[in-house]
């Protein structure tokens, strides 16, 4: 598969290139194109909070924005997924579709689910149980 990577950290408002354990206060995702699938991949770790939210909104745009017909958000490595991230997903979603675009969801654990349920956004998405489901949708 052809990818080329990016990682950003953040952690109290500064941002640093780099890679390694992530200490509890940090968040963190990871973008790549997958040319063969013509996909963007945004993996989240850590907590997707009120702290985290604007920076990882910013990137799930520019992913949006991109030549790919399609954005998948991995969230299997997330610990937390705040309920105004859910729902930001899900208008993310709407207006994505609107230009065309397909955004995704690989979840994986149960309280990130339940996050996309009782915020409403969950019927949004198609449920994938895998990355490898999502990339080939």
């Amino acid at each position: 598969m052809s990818a080329s990577s990016a990682l950003h950290e953040h952690a109290e408002g500064v941002h640093r290139n780099g890679s390694g354990p992530m200490p509890h206060d940090r968040h963190s995702w990871a973008q790549r194109v997958d040319r063969r699938q013509e996909c963007v991949v945004v993996r989240v770790e850590g907590e997707l909070d009120a702290a985290a939210s604007p920076q990882f909104f910013a990137a799930i745009e520019r992913a949006v924005r991109s030549d790919c017909h399609a954005v998948v958000i991995d969230l299997r490595a997330a610990r937390f997924l705040s309920l105004r991230a859910a729902s930001t997903l899900g208008s993310v979603k709407q207006r994505a579709a609107s230009d065309g675009t397909d955004v995704r969801i690989v979840a994986g654990r149960q309280a990130i689910e339940r996050s996309l349920e009782v915020s409403g956004v969950r019927p949004l998405f198609n449920n994938y149980p895998s990355m490898r489901a999502a990339l080939d949708a």
